[in-house]
Formats: C-alpha cells, structure tokens, sequence
C-alpha cells in the first residue's frame, strides 16, 4: 500500500525522551483519524441506499452509544 509522509518540525531542544513520546502520540492521532474517515466513507456508502429517516438514524445511533457505554463501564475501561 502506498502510503504519504507527513513532516513535522520540532525543535531541537527537545529532549529525546520526549521525542519518542511525541512520535507515538502522533502516530496514535493519525491512525484514529484515518480509520474515522475510511469508515465513514464506508457508512455513507453504505447508508446511501437506506429507507432509514435521518431521525431513525439518529435515535439507533444514541441507542448503539448507550449500549457502548454500558459495555465499556462493564469492563471497567470508563466509570
């Protein structure tokens, strides 16, 4: 897979430490924000051919919300 390059520029002063934080920290931020994208592209296409309402949509969106919630406070991982 191709992939492009993002260049950032941090100042040299910074400690290494703090580099290695930083790269992962970055790392982390762009891998959410594109699997975001691709599945919302996904759902839109996905989505393009329902009968749902948007109203529809959005009360079963709150409903898988809840249920997400429920799980992660299940599983301790939110209080």
């Amino acid at each position: 897979m191709d992939m492009a390059e993002i260049v950032i520029r941090i100042p040299t002063e910074v400690s290494e430490e703090l580099l290695v934080k930083l790269k992962k920290d970055i790392d982390v931020v762009v891998r959410l924000r594109v699997a975001r994208e691709l599945l919302l592209k996904e759902w839109d296409e996905r989505f393009a051919r329902s009968d749902l309402t948007e109203e529809e949509c959005l009360t079963l969106g709150r409903e898988v919300n809840k249920a997400s919630l429920k799980l992660w406070k299940q599983k301790g991982w939110v209080e």
